[in-house]
């Protein structure tokens, strides 16, 4: 399971001027206590969703901790930990990074599509969506054919969770009969 689209969201809204400007910015010093709790409130709902479909992932605090070798805490403190010992890279430097062009089309609709699927409709992650197509002009939740070309609402929860667990995306009997 994926974090960076979740937190690509968080830090591009949190620095979008940034962004815009052109300017260079230390992404682990600018997760500030803020932008940290609403990484760990898109998790939430991230950790929800694989819940539903019987799987085990990591959450951002275990992400934190095994990639970069900091103690548990805030989000916004496992960044500031992780600049204090010299593991820190510059954010997006304008507004066309992969944070946006990307991951909003491609990462965070796939999660919010799955939430609806699951009964776990992952509102912050759809907001998300929303605020930064706002901004941009342009709708990014339409972006992605190939989350349209699955067509997920075809497909019951089983055949989904069994996905998770396999990778092969297969119609139950069940379901099949009835479309």
């Amino acid at each position: 399971s994926n974090l960076n689209a979740q937190n690509h969201l968080g830090i591009a809204l949190g620095n979008m001027s940034r962004m815009e400007r052109g300017e260079q910015w230390s992404q682990g010093l600018n997760l500030t206590p803020n932008i940290g709790r609403l990484l760990e409130a898109l998790d939430r709902e991230r950790l929800d969703i694989a819940d539903v479909l019987g799987l085990k992932v990591r959450t951002i605090y275990e992400h934190f901790q095994l990639s970069f070798h900091v103690p548990i805490s805030s989000v916004s403190e496992m960044n500031q930990a992780m600049v204090a010992k010299g593991n820190d890279v510059n954010g997006p430097d304008r507004p066309d990074s992969r944070y946006v062009t990307e991951d909003v089309p491609f990462g965070l609709t796939l999660i919010v599509a799955l939430g609806n699927l699951t009964g776990r409709p992952a509102t912050l992650h759809e907001a998300g969506i929303q605020i930064v197509s706002a901004m941009y002009g342009q709708d990014f939740g339409s972006e992605n054919g190939l989350l349209n070309a699955l067509n997920l609402e075809d497909f019951g929860i089983e055949d989904i969770r069994k996905a998770g667990q396999t990778g092969l995306l297969t119609r139950s009997k069940e379901k099949a009969t009835e479309i």
